[in-house]
């Protein structure tokens, strides 16, 4: 039987020993776990017992699409990348938004998976389901987008996709990234994994159509829903605005980072001045979609020469995260320096929450005086633009001080004191969202498989979206202490790990696509029908096989916890709520996946 949505393959690739070859996958492993970060779970899973760390050759890297990867889909220009994390040591996944994720399927591939270690710096050719490991050695120490215009000039074909290192991968900065110029696949240290295989870069062709079983019902629904989408007023403020549309709002209830964490607001007008009207009025020159993307929510902006760039720059401008780890979190109110901050981390490879959260970690440490606020002609302190932009450069290429602060937050405080302020879950540092302003945030973070990660979006409902095929409606009691709040948080969990399995963007979702959106794309692209049952038990076998994969690293209910500053009120805020109540969560979320009373996986359905 033919399959749509999927191609059936695996391409395998051995650094260590220079040999490729394919494996097919069956019909029954897509059915259990889709594509995408699923399929990346579930190869990590079958090869568990042969990796040996997250740096060792033995750590394996796999990079997949899903069965709804298709250049005529709404955001679905994805790859997922999973493996064994260098900054937490547990399981680890990040996603990138990019023509690589068609590129590859039309290379004849669903995967492609990357083990041992090249002798010396290589990257890898793939096209028609072929690879080549390659001689890397001109394009060791040349950034990212460097890296891409190298690779593209060289082998004179400006249509191959890449997706690269930068200085941060090649000196296995803990948190370094695997990008392009289109997307960055920022947390959880992929870049560093790379950079142990000595892989530079990975570049794809591909040349065959994607075929799906309902292909003239696929694009008469396609076209109403890129309407749909993209006319949605959600949709439309993305566009305007960016993801950094909701920085003044965040601000407004205690949802964004300030100090490192440790106030709940910060002025409004230096705020001002970094929010995406603010981008919108000064240095963004148009929306950037990614390829099919009818939202287009990435900035892609021009700043003058000045201050903080030489020359005149165009190129891709910060989103939400950026600009609140590097504004509001260091009390930087200077957006066109947050560009450059931005410009200089996915350019180096450094994921921009990471080091946002590392350099506001040692801020603090030098105003307590756990380090001297003097170092290598640095001044440690809140607000200084021009020590971060020295920083950033430090830490890609472990220079001084820089050589510390690669090793993530964790690590870091650990090392020169301060843990009660060290903000991050299970050693991924907190993304810039505050579980004090949404308590459902709160246990999804202390339950997502690689950490403190927002990317369950447990708290959309609070944000006015409802899900009603889950039963779950808009909402406006974020400090709801019930236990309804924990079947809340688990399905969200389920359906974004479904989305990031299908794969697709999660912005889609904000713009309005539905579970039957879903159910009816799987139909016309696969062929095959699915229920919203159907799609939760997926979502909950994945995050199983991810929770597994984290027990056997040692991850148990003690590991479960959020970080004291999370657990304190903001020193600026009154009437700071403390999600004390995550607590008393944790042992009903267990009973509802099925988990031990410990955290603890009980069976594997795969």
């Amino acid at each position: 039987m033919a399959l749509f949505g999927w191609v059936g393959k695996v391409l395998y690739i051995d650094l260590s020993s220079g040999r490729t070859w394919t494996e097919s996958v069956g019909e029954d492993i897509y059915d259990k776990v889709l594509g995408g970060e699923g399929l990346a779970a579930y190869i990590i899973y079958k090869h568990f017992r042969e990796i040996k760390g997250p740096l060792d050759p033995s750590n394996i890297l796999v990079f997949a699409t899903g069965p709804l990867t298709s250049d005529i889909i709404p955001q679905s220009g994805r790859v997922s990348i999973g493996f064994i994390s260098p900054l937490t040591g547990i399981w680890g996944s990040t996603h990138v938004g990019t023509r690589f994720a068609y590129e590859l399927k039309r290379a004849g591939l669903d995967a492609v998976v990357v083990m041992g270690k090249a002798e010396k710096p290589a990257y890898i050719y793939i096209e028609e389901g072929q690879a080549d490991i390659r001689d890397a050695g001109k394009y060791w120490g040349l950034d990212i987008i460097e890296t891409v215009n190298a690779l593209r000039r060289d082998l004179n074909d400006q249509s191959i996709k890449v997706l690269a290192i930068g200085p941060a991968g090649e000196h296995l900065v803990k948190f370094s990234t695997i990008a392009n110029e289109e997307g960055i696949g920022g947390r959880a240290g992929g870049g560093a994994v790379m950079g142990s295989k000595n892989l530079k870069a990975i570049v794809v062709k591909g040349t065959r159509p994607i075929e799906y079983a309902y292909p003239e019902e696929l694009r008469r629904y396609v076209r109403e829903l890129n309407v749909k989408l993209g006319s949605s007023a959600r949709g439309v403020s993305l566009r305007k605005f960016g993801s950094a549309g909701s920085v003044g709002i965040y601000n407004e209830i205690g949802n964004i980072p300030v100090r490192n964490f440790a106030w709940g607001r910060w002025d409004d007008n230096e705020v001002f001045k970094i929010t995406g009207e603010t981008m919108a009025k000064t240095i963004l020159e148009r929306p950037y979609p990614c390829t099919t993307c009818p939202v287009a929510c990435k900035r892609f902006v021009r700043v003058k020469p000045g201050k903080w760039f030489d020359k005149e720059f165009r190129g891709l401008g910060p989103e939400y995260e950026t600009i609140s780890l590097f504004g509001t979190n260091l009390l930087i109110s200077d957006l066109e320096a947050i560009a450059r901050m931005n410009e200089e981390c996915d350019r180096l490879g450094l994921d921009t929450i990471s080091t946002g959260n590392v350099i506001g970690f040692i801020f603090e440490a030098a105003e307590k005086g756990l380090i001297s606020r003097e170092i290598e002609g640095l001044r440690l302190e809140w607000g200084n633009a021009d020590t971060v932009i020295r920083l950033i450069r430090k830490i890609a290429y472990r220079e001084g001080i820089g050589d510390l602060l690669a090793e993530g937050v964790r690590r870091v405080s650990e090392k020169i004191g301060g843990q009660d302020f060290a903000v991050h879950v299970k050693g991924l540092e907190m993304p810039a969202h505050d579980g004090r302003a949404f308590f459902a945030h709160a246990l999804s973070f202390v339950t997502i498989n690689r950490g403190a990660d927002h990317l369950g979006w447990p708290h959309m409902p609070w944000r006015g979206i409802a899900v009603p095929e889950l039963g779950i409606n808009a909402r406006d009691d974020r400090y709801n202490e019930s236990e309804e709040v924990v079947d809340i948080v688990i399905k969200m969990q389920n359906l974004m790990t479904v989305y990031d399995s299908l794969v697709m963007c999660k912005y889609a979702f904000t713009a309005g696509l539905t579970v039957t959106d879903i159910i009816n794309l799987l139909k016309y692209t696969t062929g095959k029908e699915y229920t919203v049952d159907k799609l939760m038990e997926i979502g909950d076998r994945i995050w199983k096989i991810e929770r597994w994969i984290d027990n056997q690293l040692g991850i148990t209910s003690k590991d479960d916890k959020l970080p004291k500053r999370m657990l304190t009120p903001h020193a600026n805020r009154n009437g700071t709520k403390v999600p004390y109540v995550v607590e008393k969560w944790l042992p009903i979320y267990y009973r509802r996946r099925g988990l031990t009373e410990d955290g603890i996986v009980k069976e594997l359905d795969v």
